[in-house]
């Protein structure tokens, strides 16, 4: 598709290939500036149900406005498929950025932080993400982080939600969508949708970027689901040499039983702040810079 024009766009580039279709790089005819277009692909474009989780996708990122959550443009249709315009974001996923180093404490903060702060503004606006995991999150060379993929994001009823709009169990009755090694017990079992399961994904990616291993992998995925809801995960000190606090923060977001974990992302917060702005001990020039050292 390289040359095409799309709308006001005109597409120079393909960034990235994922589940539910194709992202290429677009230049915007009427803005000065480049924009990401996600595509449906091809093989989904005929599925009902892809695209209105396509739709859905969008319709979500739109209630949202934060610097933590990918800003989208538009949803439109060219030559039969859907696809969304999006901010292109600089920088690589954060599966990607954890393999290119080993994260000192700080920077395992401030980067969970700011998924943190994204995910506070969705559970506000009565949404849960569902799918939180390295892939789902960008990092830039500067530290910035920056939350996308709202394929699999439901509401949830809030407290004072006079509409309805609570919605339960997954997209497909019987088979809950995402990736196992980084789900909830409860989203497992396809219990009602709750915003803690966001958390306890959350500290999944934790013990991986801490660790570079993840708590609950199994040799099959069936042995991963039975690992999340019956086996507790290693203790991260016995991985890696990360502060206690580091420690006590990850483990509490794993715990199966979600009265257990953080009861909101604005709890977690004010867990996480002391530990992203405390001085380490060991740290590259680049995250020196970043939070104001020599």
């Amino acid at each position: 598709m390289l040359g095409t024009a799309v709308s006001h766009y005109r597409i120079v580039g393909k960034l990235g290939t994922g589940g539910m279709g194709v992202v290429y790089e677009a230049e915007d005819s009427r803005l000065p500036r480049h924009v990401a277009l996600k595509f449906l692909s091809e093989e989904l474009a005929s599925d009902p149900d892809a695209a209105r989780r396509f739709a859905r996708e969008a319709a979500t990122i739109a209630l949202l406005s934060h610097p933590n959550i990918c800003t989208i443009f538009e949803i439109d249709t060219y030559d039969g498929r859907q696809f969304i315009a999006m901010e292109k974001l600089d920088g690589v996923n954060l599966k990607t950025y954890m393999s290119r180093r080993s994260l000192v404490t700080v920077e395992v903060a401030h980067i969970a932080l700011q998924i943190t702060d994204a995910l506070d503004a969705a559970h506000q606006k009565g949404i849960v993400h569902r799918d939180i995991k390295p892939g789902n999150v960008i990092v830039s060379d500067a530290g910035h982080v920056k939350v996308l993929d709202f394929g699999l994001a439901r509401r949830f009823r809030l407290a004072d939600d006079t509409e309805g709009v609570g919605l339960m169990g997954s997209t497909l009755p019987g088979r809950p969508l995402g990736t196992a090694n980084y789900m909830a017990p409860e989203r497992i079992l396809q219990m009602p949708l709750d915003p803690r399961s966001d958390l306890f994904s959350l500290g999944v990616v934790m013990f991986e970027m801490a660790t570079g291993r993840l708590p609950f992998a199994g040799a099959s995925p069936g042995d991963t689901v039975t690992n999340v809801l019956e086996h507790e995960p290693p203790a991260l000190g016995s991985l890696s040499s990360h502060s206690k606090a580091l420690e006590k923060v990850v483990m509490r977001l794993l715990a199966k039983d979600a009265a257990a974990r953080f009861q909101s992302a604005a709890l977690l917060r004010a867990a996480l702040e002391p530990l992203a702005s405390a001085a380490p001990s060991r740290v590259g020039r680049a995250w020196r810079k970043l939070v104001g050292g020599p």
